[in-house]
């Protein structure tokens, strides 16, 4: 079960009551869900009649901007804050979600800025019915997850299969996957959900000072032109309590292109020269990385070279630790990296100014529940 919460402000489009907002809610009681309008004021006078017949309730409450209401209703419903979704139209709904360690969903047609700029965000009442569908669906636990004394990783997919031995099957979901990244709309939306639902699962509100990055591909990009970079801003807007890193900063600068790994199959794939050697950590972050807990997003991981490399660039840079989050995971190949880099690691590193050990196998558990949500969303 979840729990569905609001203000009256967001029932309203064009500044009359829509009906498709009031029957969006109705269903959502329908579906065996609990929903709430909530409000610092008096019931509106409509709201009785409107919901005549139906569970949805008005909570009075004197300051939900501080989350208590999140947190009343998750003790009086038994379930936990990840469980109730808000839907904002103003700041203090924000507020109220992220204090409460709830979902965050935007009203998109709210008239806040800060609102509208939110990264998981409905169009439509109909949107509104397929998250918490997607959402009722997922178990919250991630494919793959495991941790080393350097770094964590976690996982959304199974992608296994390597080589000519990848059945179609596999092939055809991991091409989806990508085209969700890279295509954004609904399904781009939907995903960030599940990844959210997945880390306030994991206890990331209790991770102070939060920052986010996108592990760059192999192309020399100097701004922020990845295509993860949308999925990394709807993670780190619904999930932390403030916006550490700026848009148009990327944590890492690719400063010379790098072997495309995948295409390079007689290669050693867990030597790390290449990308060490290719990029650095963005000057702007020189004095703003010290104590960090670093979020860095992949699309897909092999052998987990790409969070190795991360973690070695932001612990050099004074990170307190570093968390590679992967929308898929192919085979079990994935290793562990112990890389020291011994010179600044916001300027380009030379070969003979980093060391790293033998890479170690990454032990981890999986979840196989976790597929079944993907398979939905992606059909």
């Amino acid at each position: 079960m979840l729990a569905l919460i609001t203000s009256p402000a967001a029932l309203f489009l064009n500044g009359s009551l829509s009906s498709d907002m009031v029957k969006a809610l109705k269903d959502v009681c329908a579906l065996g869900h609990k929903v709430g309008v909530t409000s610092n004021h008096t019931k509106p006078a409509w709201f009785d009649q409107t919901f005549n017949g139906s569970d949805v309730k008005f909570l009075k409450t004197d300051a939900r901007q501080n989350g208590e209401i999140i947190r009343n209703a998750a003790d009086s419903l038994k379930i936990s804050p990840h469980d109730i979704l808000v839907l904002a139209i103003k700041p203090e709904d924000m507020q109220m979600a992220k204090n409460g360690q709830a979902m965050l969903i935007a009203a998109g047609w709210s008239p806040d800025r800060a609102i509208r700029g939110l990264g998981i965000k409905i169009a439509s009442p109909a949107e509104l019915i397929e998250l918490v569908k997607l959402t009722d669906g997922w178990s919250g636990h991630w494919w793959f997850e495991g941790d080393t004394a350097h770094y964590k990783a976690r996982a959304l997919a199974d992608l296994s299969g390597f080589g000519n031995s990848i059945t179609a099957s596999q092939k055809a979901f991991a091409s989806k996957l990508t085209s969700t990244v890279k295509s954004g709309g609904p399904k781009l939306t939907a995903l960030s959900l599940l990844a959210s639902r997945s880390l306030l699962k994991d206890g990331i509100y209790d991770a102070e000072n939060l920052l986010w990055g996108v592990y760059p591909s192999s192309k020399a990009v100097i701004g922020d032109a990845e295509v993860l970079s949308d999925f990394t801003h709807s993670l780190r807007t619904t999930v932390s309590l403030a916006r550490f890193a700026k848009r148009e900063e990327p944590l890492f600068i690719r400063h010379t292109p790098s072997e495309k790994r995948s295409l390079n199959r007689g290669a050693d794939r867990t030597d790390p020269v290449d990308q060490v050697t290719t990029l650095h950590l963005n000057p702007f972050y020189k004095t703003r990385l010290r104590n960090r807990n670093v979020v860095v997003v992949d699309d897909c991981t092999t052998w987990g070279l790409s969070f190795g490399v991360a973690a070695a660039f932001l612990k050099a840079g004074g990170a307190a630790s570093v968390t590679g989050l992967a929308l898929g995971k192919f085979g079990n190949t994935m290793k562990s990296y112990d890389i020291l880099i011994k010179s600044d690691p916001f300027s380009p590193v030379q070969a003979h100014q980093f060391t790293h050990e033998q890479c170690q196998h990454f032990g981890g558990a999986t979840d196989p529940r976790a597929q079944q949500a993907l398979i939905r969303l992606m059909p």
